[in-house]
């Protein structure tokens, strides 16, 4: 692992100006736009840091700055950052494109954000027929959001086009999802490896790639890379030991308790339950049973004030008994 004072930080979606792994998903909706097919409302469902936000920037920009200077490579699926359709939407001046999402502080969308949409729809557009409205996490559209974005999904108006983003591991509005044509995004283990390898050239990181290809099997590239990137900012190291690195984490969530560490946790005792099932599967089920008892624990710990120090301590117990 490459040692940096310098703190690593995760470049946002909307200023990445590479996109990897989505070559096929990109031409497609392209030639979806030159038969004029494009569905008014698309969902786009799939894990965590698997770079949907990412792709969709992608697909807007190649869309809004077809006819301009610098204009999106299809070559090279790259963002040009001298681009005007580019440095308009990432100062959210775009007057074709709307961007709705989770505001920092909030847990939710609110109803506030969905009402500016009606003006947005009223405008004339500039440049390009053509008005592009992104909501990012639409899982956390509340009650009211929801009715409200309802209202604009079915009457979209003229050339206007819904791209809604979904963490699939928690639920919609099953009204919000049936206005919509959902496209679930996948990838293969082998594919989610190759883009995994282009990030962490990206951004000029060198871990060993047996050691960290497994955790794949249980997340995305996207959360992989924040991990370990969260591994090297806070100096834990990165062991071949699995259960070296947990309680490394473990110590550090003792002094320091956040919901990124504690997630990260969990991902770690899934990967150490898994690798325990394969070596002895007579112990199936007391290793269910520890491993679920230690999820618990961990979602706790996320919703209630509780004595952390004693519920990590408990958990390190646990898992030290396992061997």
């Amino acid at each position: 692992m490459i040692v940096d004072k310098k703190l690593l930080e995760i470049v946002k979606p909307e200023n990445q100006l590479k996109l990897f792994g989505y070559d096929e998903y990109l031409n497609f909706f392209i030639k979806l736009l030159k038969k004029n097919k494009i569905p008014n409302s698309v969902l786009f469902s799939g894990e965590k840091g698997l770079g949907k936000s990412t792709f969709v920037y992608h697909l807007i920009n190649y869309f809004l700055s077809k006819n301009e200077k610098n204009n999106y490579s299809i070559e090279n699926f790259s963002i040009n950052d001298e681009n005007s359709s580019y440095l308009n939407m990432t100062n959210n001046i775009h007057p074709n494109f709307f961007f709705i999402g989770l505001k920092d502080l909030d847990t939710e969308i609110k109803i506030e954000q969905i009402k500016k949409l009606k003006n947005f729809i009223e405008k004339s557009t500039y440049s390009v027929d053509l008005k592009i409205i992104m909501i990012d996490s639409v899982e956390y559209l509340n009650l009211n959001s929801s009715n409200a974005l309802l209202k604009a999904i079915e009457e979209p108006g003229e050339n206007t086009l819904f791209f809604l983003i979904h963490n699939s591991s928690y639920k919609i509005l099953e009204t919000v999802k049936s206005r919509c044509i959902e496209f679930k995004l996948f990838f293969t283990h082998n594919k989610k490896k190759q883009i995994f390898n282009h990030l962490i050239s990206d951004y000029d990181l060198d871990f060993n790639g047996d050691l960290i290809s497994d955790f794949l099997y249980f997340t995305s590239p996207g959360n992989l890379l924040k991990f370990l990137i969260f591994l090297q900012n806070n100096k834990i190291p990165l062991s071949k030991d699995i259960l070296s690195i947990i309680f490394n984490l473990i110590d550090y969530l003792k002094i320091q308790k956040n919901s990124e560490g504690l997630y990260y946790l969990s991902l770690l005792v899934e990967k150490f339950y898994n690798e325990q099932l394969l070596l002895n599967a007579k112990n199936s089920y007391i290793y269910f049973f520890n491993y679920h008892k230690i999820l618990n624990q961990l979602n706790d710990m996320k919703k209630f004030n509780l004595d952390v120090k004693n519920i990590l301590l408990s958990i390190q117990h646990t898992l030290k008994n396992e061997k």
